[in-house]
C-alpha cells in the first residue's frame, strides 16, 4: 500500500510514542479501550491545518488541533500558545508583527480574536450571535476584514480596532467569503459563489468590483502577491487541490494542497499541503518541507461502559410512549405505544389505556379531529406508510392518503394537511380524498398547525443563517394554504412568512410536535430550551409578547384542548395536562407494562465453516447448539450433539450476528424495517441520533416480539449549540440545561450520548464526565479535544464540521498522522462511513447487481434504490469510475493505516442515506479494497462494535455463553468479502429466520 499521503513513507508508530504509550496495548483489534493512563504524542503531521509566516519571516503559527502554535520559520519544536478549547483556525500576523488575529470558537459561535504571538494579551474582538470568521489585517494594522453571517449570508466585513466600529463592505446576495487586504490597501480580495463564480476584489472606499479570477472549481483562500499585481489561490476539483498563480499551477501534480492561505517570504512561499508546512519559491523549482514536533499529552481516565440490557427479567414499564395529543374536550389522551394506539382518560393518577389497534403495523401520530369524533393517525398496514382516519363512534378505519404522516385537521375538520415522505406539505380533503400541493420540500419540518380560520398552517422549520452552511434555528413557518377570496392569481397566496418570537433561539424541535396554534388564535405553544413555554399572537400568527415557560419540567409533544385554556404535554413518563388559567397540573399515567419475549427448545446449527469473530481463523465441520437465547457448545460436527430444530449450512459459512453500528432508524418503514436487518444478516443495530420516545418503541417492541426485528443500541437526541441543522437537535446554551438533559438521558435509558457539531468544546468535555459518570459513552464528529476529554468514538472519516472543513480530512480525502496516532493511542473507535462520501456510488458503478437482489425489490421502497439506479443507467466513462475512486481509495486507505497502528473500527453507514442493511455490507467491503482481509473486515461488524457498546460478554463471537445471534451465508466470505451479501439463515436470540419467510409481508 503506498502511504504517500499517509506519513509520507515514514513510520507513524517511530515517529509519534513518546514516555508512557504504547500503542500494542490500545490498539490490537480484539482488545477494548485501554483505560487509565497518560496519553503522550509527538505531532508531526497534521490534518487540514493552516500556517501563517510572521512579516520577518522568523516564526510560523499554525493552528494544528484546534490550538495554536508556534515554530521557528525554519521548523523545530512547535510551543503552544494557546490552549484546548478555543477550536482556533486560520491565523493571521499583522503587519508588525507584534499580533495574531485568528477566529476562534469558544462559546456558541465563531469569532475574531487577537492575541501576541506569546499568547498574551488575548482579545475578543467580534461578538454577537452571528459567525464571524477568515480574518485579515489591514496593511496598515488598523483594521480586519472578516466575513460573516450577520446579514442573512456571507458577506465582507471589516472591523476597525481602536472604535470597534464594524462596516459592511459586500452585498450581494450571494456568500462572499475569505477576504484578503491587497497590499496597497485599496482593494480586498475575496471568494464569492455568485453566478460567476471566482475571486472577486471589492475596493475599500467605494463601491468599485472587478472580476479578477473566473474559476468554476471550489476555489478557496485568495492572496495577493507582493506586488499586488495578482492573486494566489487554492483551487480544489475532485481528488485534485493545488495552489494557482496569476492562472498558473504551481503546485507539483498530485500535491494535497490544504485549502488556506499561503504567504511569503521574501520570494518563497509558505503553505500548508501533504500533512506538513511547505516553503516554495515563487520562481519555481521543488518545495521543501518544514518540519515540526508539536508535544500533546492528555489523560484517559478509566471508564467501562453500562451493558445495554436487552432482555430485562419480568414486567417493565413502557417507555416508549408516542406523540400523544389531547381531545378536543380534554377528556381523552391519544397516543402511539408498542406500535398500536392507545386512548387514556384525563382523569389523572395511573390507569389503564384502551387498545385502539393490536397489529404488527406501526401506528403512530394520532390526532383528533375539533368534534372528537375521528382520529387521524398514520400507519403501514396497508404496505406504505400511510395517513388513516378511524371513526372513533364505530371502530371503522379508512385511508385517505399514502405515502404521508404527521397529519392535522383543519378547524371545519374537512381537511388535513400533512407532510409527505418528501417533507412537501400537503392539504388533502377527508371525505372526497383529493390532495394539492401546498409548499415545496423542506428539511423535515414539525408537524404542521392550523390558524384558527382554515387559511393557514404554522410548522417549526429550519430557518438557516446561510447557504453557506448547514446551520440554523428553528423558527414558527407560516404558509397559507388556501387562497385569499378577495384576490386571484398569484395574488391569492401570500408569501411564507418567519416568526421568531426570541430571536436567536429555536422554538420547538420539529419533532416533538410544536408549535401549536391554540384554537381561539390567541396563543401558541411549542417546546424552547427543552420545556413547555407559551407566547401570545395576533390572529395573523404574529408573536405579540415574549414566551413564558409553563412547566417545571422537560416537555414534548405539547397539544391544546379545545377550550384553549389546557395544554398536554409528554413528560419523561407520563402526560401532563396544565391549565394556563390556575396553573394546576394533571398528572397522567398510562398503565403499561412490557415483558421480553423468551426463547424456548433448542436449536443446532451444522457449519461447514465457522468464523467465530475470536480471532481471524476459521473451523470446518462445527456443530453450534443453542438452548434457549443462549449457545451452550460449539464443538467438532458430531451426530450425537444435533438437538431440536437442525440447521444445516454444511454448504455455507457462519458468522456471528452482524452489527450496524450508526443508521438511523426511520419509523416511515414501518414493520418491514426489522425484516430488511434480519435479511442481511444484521441482529444488532446503532442509532447514534434519534427522539427517545421513538427510539424506546422501537426497542420494546423488537424487544417483546411485537414486531420482529434486531436488538437496538440507541441514544436519543444529538446534543448541539444553539444553531442545529437536523430535527430533534438538542439546543444547548450552558448553565442548567446541561444537567437537565443528562439527567433526562439516564431517566430514558439512553445507551450512550451523542454530541453534535455545533457544541462548543469545553460544554462537550462537561458532557464527557457526566455521561461517563452515569456509565454512558460518548461520541461525536470531532476527534480533537474530544479526545483529550475522555471521547469514546469518532463518527465519520469526513462528515459534517463547523468550520467548513473538517479536522479528519483533506479537501481531497486524504488523512495524516494526527488523526491516525490520537485514534490508535487512546482507543477511541471510529465510524468511516465510506459509502455515504462516494463509497456506495462508485460499487454500485463497478457492480450494480446488488440492485437485482429480492430482499432490494421486496422489501424497500422504490425511492431506495432509485438514485443508485439512475446512476447505473448513465454511461459511465472510465475516466468517471477513476475519478471516483481518487476520492474513495484514500479513506480505504485510512482504514487500513488505523487498522494496522492498532486503532479500533466499528463499521457503519449512516442509512437511510444508501440502503439499510445492503449499504453495510458494503461499506465492509471497502475495508478489504483498503488492505484489511476480509476476516479482518468481518470483525469490524462483529467482535470489535460489540465490545465497544459494552456487549462484548454476550455478543459479537460464537462461543458457549453468548447470546444465539448468527448468520449463515452461501459461499466464503472469508475468500470473498462479497459472499457476506448471500445470507441464507439467521439466528437472533436463538430464533431461527429464513430469507424466503423475511421476504413474506405479513
Amino acid at each position: 500500500m503506498s502511504m504517500q499521503k499517509i506519513g509520507n513513507g515514514r513510520s507513524a508508530l517511530g515517529r509519534t510514542l513518546l514516555g508512557l504509550v504504547v500503542i500494542a496495548a490500545c490498539g490490537a483489534l480484539l482488545r477494548g479501550q485501554a483505560q487509565g493512563r497518560e496519553v503522550r504524542l509527538a505531532i508531526r503531521e497534521g490534518t487540514s491545518m493552516a500556517a501563517a509566516v510572521s512579516p520577518d519571516g522568523k516564526t510560523i503559527v499554525l493552528d494544528l488541533l484546534g490550538a495554536l502554535w508556534t515554530t521557528s520559520g525554519d521548523g523545530g519544536p512547535a510551543r503552544r500558545i494557546l490552549e484546548d478549547g478555543y477550536d482556533a483556525h486560520l491565523p493571521a500576523w499583522s503587519p508588525d508583527g507584534r499580533r495574531l488575529a485568528f477566529q476562534a470558537y469558544l462559546r456558541d459561535t465563531w469569532h475574531i480574536w487577537v492575541m501576541n504571538p506569546d499568547g498574551s494579551g488575548l482579545q475578543e474582538v467580534t461578538t454577537g450571535p452571528f459567525d464571524d470568521r477568515e480574518p485579515y489585517w489591514s496593511p496598515d494594522g488598523t483594521r480586519l476584514a472578516f466575513s460573516s453571517d450577520r446579514s442573512g449570508n456571507y458577506d465582507i466585513w471589516t472591523l476597525t480596532l481602536a472604535s470597534g466600529e464594524v462596516k459592511r463592505l459586500t452585498n450581494s446576495g450571494a456568500n462572499d467569503s475569505m477576504p484578503a487586504w491587497s497590499p496597497d490597501g485599496r482593494e480586498i480580495a475575496f471568494v464569492s459563489d455568485r453566478q460567476e463564480r471566482g475571486i472577486y476584489a471589492r475596493t475599500v472606499d467605494s463601491d468599485a468590483e472587478r472580476l479578477l479570477v473566473r474559476d468554476a472549481t471550489t476555489v478557496w483562500s485568495p492572496m495577493w502577491t507582493p506586488d499586488g499585481k495578482a492573486v494566489a489561490y487554492v483551487s480544489v476539483s475532485g481528488a485534485t487541490s493545488k495552489l494557482v498563480m496569476g492562472g498558473t499551477t504551481i503546485s507539483d501534480s498530485g500535491e494535497d494542497v490544504f485549502p488556506f492561505r499561503p504567504t511569503w517570504v521574501g520570494a518563497d512561499m509558505v503553505y500548508t499541503a501533504d500533512g506538513v508546512i511547505k516553503r516554495r519559491p515563487q520562481s519555481g523549482g521543488a518545495a521543501r518541507p518544514v518540519p515540526f514536533a508539536a508535544d500533546v499529552a492528555f489523560t484517559r481516565a478509566a471508564f467501562t461502559p453500562k451493558a445495554p440490557v436487552f432482555a430485562p427479567d419480568g414486567p417493565q414499564k413502557v417507555r416508549g410512549l408516542m406523540h400523544p395529543v389531547v381531545s378536543p374536550d380534554g377528556a381523552r389522551v391519544a397516543f402511539a405505544a408498542l406500535g398500536d394506539l392507545w386512548v387514556l382518560s384525563t382523569s389523572g393518577g395511573e390507569a389503564t389505556p384502551e387498545r385502539l389497534t393490536n397489529d404488527v403495523f406501526v401506528e403512530m401520530h394520532p390526532m383528533w379531529s375539533p368534534d372528537g369524533n375521528l382520529l387521524a393517525y398514520s400507519s403501514d398496514r396497508g404496505g406504505e406508510m400511510a395517513v388513516w382516519v378511524r371513526d372513533m363512534r364505530t371502530g371503522q378505519d379508512r385511508k385517505i392518503i399514502g405515502g404521508g404522516g404527521t397529519a392535522s385537521f383543519s378547524p371545519d375538520g374537512g381537511r388535513l394537511a400533512y407532510l409527505d415522505s418528501a417533507s412537501q406539505l400537503r392539504v388533502v380533503d377527508v371525505k372526497t380524498l383529493e390532495g394539492r400541493k401546498v409548499h415545496e420540500r423542506l428539511m423535515e419540518p414539525g408537524r404542521p398547525s392550523w390558524s384558527p380560520d382554515g387559511r393557514a398552517v404554522v410548522m417549526s422549520a429550519l430557518h438557516p443563517y446561510s447557504t453557506r452552511f448547514r446551520e440554523g434555528t428553528n423558527e414558527v413557518l407560516w404558509v397559507q394554504v388556501e387562497p385569499n377570496p378577495s384576490a386571484t392569481g398569484r395574488d391569492a397566496f401570500a408569501p411564507d412568512r418567519w416568526f421568531d418570537p426570541l430571536p436567536h433561539k429555536s422554538i420547538g424541535m420539529r419533532e416533538n410536535l410544536g408549535p401549536v396554534w391554540s384554537p381561539d388564535g390567541t396563543q401558541m405553544a411549542a417546546i424552547i430550551d427543552g420545556y413547555l413555554a407559551t407566547f401570545p399572537v395576533a390572529r395573523d400568527g404574529t408573536p405579540a409578547g415574549p414566551p413564558r415557560r409553563v412547566s417545571s419540567d422537560m416537555a414534548s409533544s405539547p397539544s391544546w384542548a379545545g377550550d384553549s385554556r389546557r395544554v398536554l404535554y409528554q413528560a419523561l413518563d407520563r402526560f401532563r395536562l396544565v391549565d394556563l388559567a390556575d396553573g394546576s397540573v394533571r398528572d397522567i399515567v398510562p398503565r403499561m407494562t412490557w415483558e421480553a419475549r423468551k426463547t424456548t427448545g433448542a436449536v443446532t446449527v451444522h457449519a461447514g465453516r465457522l468464523f467465530d469473530g475470536r480471532g481471524t481463523e476459521t473451523r470446518s465441520g462445527v456443530d453450534i447448539v443453542i438452548d434457549g437465547n443462549r449457545i451452550r457448545q460449539v464443538e467438532p460436527h458430531r451426530d450425537d450433539l444435533h438437538r431440536g430444530t437442525v440447521v444445516d449450512a454444511q454448504s455455507g459459512t457462519v458468522v456471528p450476528g452482524i452489527i450496524e453500528s450508526h443508521t438511523h432508524l426511520s419509523k416511515e418503514y414501518g414493520q418491514v424495517l426489522g425484516r430488511i436487518w434480519l435479511s442481511f444478516g444484521i441482529t444488532t443495530v446503532r442509532n447514534p441520533a434519534t427522539n427517545p420516545f421513538e427510539a424506546n418503541e422501537e426497542r420494546e417492541s423488537l424487544a417483546s416480539g411485537v414486531r420482529i426485528g434486531p436488538r437496538v443500541v440507541t441514544t436519543g437526541e444529538p446534543l448541539d449549540g444553539t444553531r442545529i441543522y437536523y430535527p430533534g437537535g438538542v439546543a444547548l446554551d450552558g448553565g442548567a440545561m446541561v444537567d437537565n438533559y443528562m439527567s433526562r438521558a439516564q431517566a430514558l435509558g439512553f445507551d450512550f450520548v451523542k454530541t453534535y457539531v455545533r457544541l462548543p468544546d469545553l460544554l462537550q468535555k462537561r458532557i464527557i464526565a457526566a455521561a461517563h459518570q452515569a456509565g454512558m459513552p460518548v461520541t461525536s464528529h470531532e476527534i480533537y479535544p474530544a479526545v483529550a476529554y475522555g471521547a469514546d468514538g469518532v463518527e465519520h472519516i469526513r462528515g459534517t464540521s463547523r468550520r467548513g472543513f473538517t479536522p479528519k480530512n483533506s479537501e481531497t480525502r486524504h488523512t495524516y498522522h494526527d488523526v491516525i496516532d490520537l485514534l490508535a493511542a487512546s482507543g477511541m473507535t471510529l465510524t468511516p462511513t465510506i459509502g455515504i462520501q462516494g463509497g456506495h456510488q462508485l460499487l454500485t458503478l463497478k457492480d450494480g447487481s446488488w440492485l437485482d437482489d429480492a430482499r432490494i425489490k421486496t422489501l424497500f421502497p422504490a425511492t431506495a434504490s432509485e438514485p443508485s439506479r439512475a446512476l447505473r443507467a448513465k454511461p459511465s466513462t472510465p475516466a468517471d469510475i477513476a475519478a471516483r475512486e481518487a476520492l474513495v481509495a484514500p479513506q480505504e486507505r485510512l482504514v487500513s493505516a488505523l487498522h494496522k497502528a492498532g486503532g479500533r473500527i466499528i463499521a457503519g453507514t449512516d442509512s437511510p442515506i444508501n440502503p439499510y442493511g445492503l449499504s453495510l455490507l458494503l461499506e465492509i467491503e471497502h475495508y478489504v479494497r483498503g488492505g484489511l482481509t476480509p476476516a479482518e473486515a468481518l470483525l469490524t461488524v462483529t467482535a470489535v462494535p460489540a465490545q465497544a457498546m459494552g456487549l462484548g460478554a454476550e455478543l459479537g463471537t460464537i462461543e458457549p455463553g453468548k447470546l444465539a445471534d448468527l448468520v449463515v451465508v452461501d459461499g466464503n466470505p472469508l475468500e470473498n468479502i462479497a459472499d457476506i451479501r448471500k445470507t441464507r439463515t439467521v439466528v437472533k436470540d436463538g430464533v431461527v429466520y429464513q430469507l424466503d419467510a423475511l421476504l413474506k409481508r405479513p
